[in-house]
């Protein structure tokens, strides 16, 4: 199974510009190298791909120098056509400074906070009030380092990818609850069901009940449209 699966993605993605390796008569780093540098030519990896892509990232060093040159011998490991251009700018150029997969995954975990206002906090008869700030959750709209080194290759997939939520950061209550309240009147909280209602009874002097609706908060900012 495993021979099949990094054989395809050998043959769609990287290949195709390349000279054909046999991954059949490889063994031990040799093979992991090569594995490494087809596997990560693909946002979508099977788990063939795990301990490939664990040994190369497993690569590093205190001094960012030492790293890129770690990574490179072991990539030169790999019998692939150096005389290409394209394919050395891969191994050599993108490869080496990657900080980790480019994957929906990983974009879609990178939670960006940031103070969005303040409010006003009073405690007890004698404690002054104060100002205390109101923090703001959002995914990270900008694509990682790895990304945007991984797109520019002619021997990747990583085209596609894009941002379908609002760049707007979203009040820390409802970002941790997973959803937003919307103000409706009484009459469309009825018609809602349960699970989609929420009603509060507000007020400083006066108080009454308010109705919301509830509005999820998508998280999964990140999508890969194929043509």
């Amino acid at each position: 199974m495993k021979k099949v699966v990094i054989t395809a993605i050998a043959t769609t993605i990287l290949l195709t510009n390349s000279k054909a390796l046999n991954l059949d008569v490889l063994t031990g780093d040799t093979r992991l190298a090569c594995e490494a540098m087809l596997c990560l030519a693909s946002p979508i990896k099977p788990p063939e791909c795990a301990t490939a892509i664990a040994r190369y990232f497993a690569i590093k060093f205190k001094k960012p120098w030492k790293t890129i040159q770690a990574r490179k011998n072991f990539l030169n490991l790999c019998p692939v056509d150096n005389t290409d251009t394209e394919m050395y700018k891969y191994k050599n150029d993108i490869l080496v400074n990657l900080d980790g997969e480019c994957n929906l995954y990983e974009l879609n975990k990178r939670v960006e906070r940031t103070i969005i206002g303040y409010k006003t906090i009073c405690g007890g008869r004698h404690e002054p009030c104060k100002e205390v700030p109101v923090y703001g959750y959002r995914i990270n709209p900008e694509l990682t380092q790895s990304c945007y080194l991984l797109q520019s290759s002619t021997y990747t997939d990583y085209q596609g990818f894009k941002y379908t939520c609002s760049k707007n950061f979203i009040e820390e209550v409802s970002w941790k609850r997973g959803y937003e309240l919307q103000q409706i009147t009484e009459e469309e909280y009825n018609k809602l069901p349960d699970d989609q209602r929420e009603k509060h009874y507000e007020g400083k002097f006066n108080k009454q009940w308010k109705f919301y609706k509830k509005i999820p908060i998508n998280k999964k900012c990140w999508i890969q449209e194929r043509n």
